[in-house]
């Protein structure tokens, strides 16, 4: 089955793709399902995103008409249809093209009292859940390394919408962001279960904070153990030696608000 309609490229063999290029508008992502295309359209109408098109099956089209932001083309398709342009079974009838909004202003990073740092992230439902613990818990940005792009497929749809509701940036190498944004005497603490490391329930973080969270994996290397001005570990119980990566760093990071 062909599918010609150049507005109906972002949304062809979706299964196991990172990304999405429109033909005419560009980089894009797309968001699947009723409440995240519903937060995209809010976020549109508030000039917050552009959306390039809704594809839709026929009934669940009824509903959205009436939330499309002016200009936004409504692409119809039978379940069938769907199913073989996205390239997997797609039974929540909705989904939308988003162009990739531009990054926000490094100032706004540099201006950040609560900051989260992921140097290497492993995988990518674990930077799709940081960012939502982000989001909300009132973090002002998150800067990411290497890894899962934030406005992959997968990342979109574990965020809930976070990638494009906080600050986000992403280098290959975050050192040099960091250190700009330190440049002030500001303190950059490490999640590390390593000797010496703050108890988490008696942690007091500084007026301005960096929380680095290591990768899945393997956690912080000796270099960014060593960039970190203190260390903090969440106690285990039960013979439990850690935790999930998104899970402690949503624990720590409502910490942070306490400080």
């Amino acid at each position: 089955m062909a599918f010609l309609d150049p507005d109906l490229f972002p949304y062809r063999q979706l299964h196991g793709a990172k990304g999405s290029l429109h033909p005419e508008a560009g980089p894009c992502f797309v968001c699947e399902g009723r409440f995240l295309v519903e937060a995209a359209l809010t976020a549109a109408r508030e000039g917050k995103l552009r959306i390039l098109s809704v594809l839709a099956a026929p009934e669940a089209a009824e509903g959205i008409v009436s939330q499309l932001p002016n200009g936004t083309g409504l692409l119809c398709l039978e379940e069938e249809e769907l199913q073989a342009l996205v390239g997997f079974p797609f039974h929540r009838g909705l989904l939308c093209a988003v162009a990739t909004p531009p990054e926000p202003p490094e100032a706004r990073l540099f201006a950040a009292n609560r900051l989260v740092v992921l140097p290497h992230v492993d995988n990518v439902d674990n930077l799709g859940l940081i960012l939502r613990s982000a989001a909300a818990l009132g973090m002002d940005g998150v800067l990411v390394g290497r890894g899962p792009g934030v406005f992959e497929r997968r990342t979109v749809r574990v965020s809930m919408g976070a990638v494009w509701s906080l600050p986000v940036w992403q280098r290959e190498d975050p050192t040099q962001l960091l250190e700009q944004w330190r440049a002030g005497g500001d303190e950059v603490i490490g999640a590390a279960l390593v000797p010496g490391a703050l108890d988490a329930r008696s942690w007091v973080p500084a007026a301005r904070t960096a929380l680095v969270l290591g990768p899945e994996a393997h956690g912080l290397d000796a270099a960014w153990l060593a960039r970190c001005d203190r260390h903090v570990a969440i106690p285990m119980a039960q013979g439990i030696d850690s935790l999930n990566v998104a899970a402690a760093g949503a624990i720590l990071m409502y910490r942070m608000l306490e400080g």
